[in-house]
């Protein structure tokens, strides 16, 4: 197969081939495709000599690629899915750490696909299952922190002994702690009341 060839089809399939050389800086092995161009131009002056400066998006898996290049393992490292801002445009991407004949590579690609994007929506769908495991939790809080509140504003307000007055003081202090840390949470719908959307 042709060396243009090859080219192309990287060029095609959206692929960029960069060599991380040994001072740290880097040599793009294919054409920039359009989408990656973006982010070259973007970079900031002096920044562009470095793979971090050039493509920050890169920065949480640059750290594991360096691993696995000082280790010279055979089997690539892959970053998983994640989405970055490239020049303007949210783009979901994978990247992949190899080392091929000696040379320490990169391949980045733009993901497209259903299959590519499944394990992004699972993990939104878990973070929304938490998120409303949390609400429930929450509410079930509201309604104890509120009946403590009530019960120790009446008990207040009738005569307390010398030493129970301290301990309530306490508990009222305590309350209050709770309802600043509920506060920021979402409150229990009020009974009676028809959420509005």
């Amino acid at each position: 197969m042709s060396e243009e060839l090859i080219q192309d089809l990287l060029r095609a399939l959206g692929l960029a081939v960069i060599e991380r050389l040994p001072n740290s800086t880097y040599h793009l092995l294919t054409p920039a495709p359009g989408w990656l161009a973006a982010a070259f131009e973007s970079a900031e002056p002096g920044a562009q000599s470095t793979l971090g400066g050039a493509l920050p998006f890169l920065d949480h898996f640059l750290h594991q690629a360096d691993i696995a290049w000082h280790d010279r393992r055979a089997e690539p490292v892959t970053s998983g899915p994640f989405a970055a801002a490239v020049g303007g445009e949210d783009l979901l991407l994978r990247a992949s750490a190899l080392n091929l004949h000696g040379r320490a590579l990169l391949v980045v690609e733009r993901l497209t696909g259903e299959a590519d994007t499944r394990p992004i929506l699972q993990k939104a769908r878990e973070q929304l299952l938490d998120r409303e495991q949390l609400e429930r939790q929450v509410t079930k809080l509201h309604g104890p922190v509120t009946a403590i509140a009530q019960g120790l504003q009446r008990l207040m307000g009738g005569t307390l002994a010398p030493d129970q007055q301290p301990v309530a003081e306490g508990l009222a202090r305590a309350v209050e702690e709770l309802r600043a840390v509920l506060a920021p949470l979402p409150a229990p719908p009020q009974k009676g009341r028809r959420r509005t959307s």
